[in-house]
């Protein structure tokens, strides 16, 4: 994508790339959250929030 953004217009890149940086920082988040959750970092009692609800949403969606 950062290719095809830096082919583009000047205003249109400009606006495109500020996007794709934005999106960037967002998923390396995503990514450092999922390897923290992953890696047993997360205590007991949130674990067992964020499954409770895991649980509501999937009961409320039938």
């Amino acid at each position: 994508m950062d290719l095809e953004a830096r082919a583009l217009q000047p205003n249109v890149k400009v606006v495109l790339l500020a996007k794709l940086r934005e999106y960037k920082s967002d998923l390396n988040n995503l990514k450092t959250e999922v390897k923290r959750l992953v890696s047993g970092n997360l205590n007991a009692s949130a674990r067992d929030e964020l499954l409770e609800s895991g649980m509501a949403n999937t009961l409320t969606k039938f």
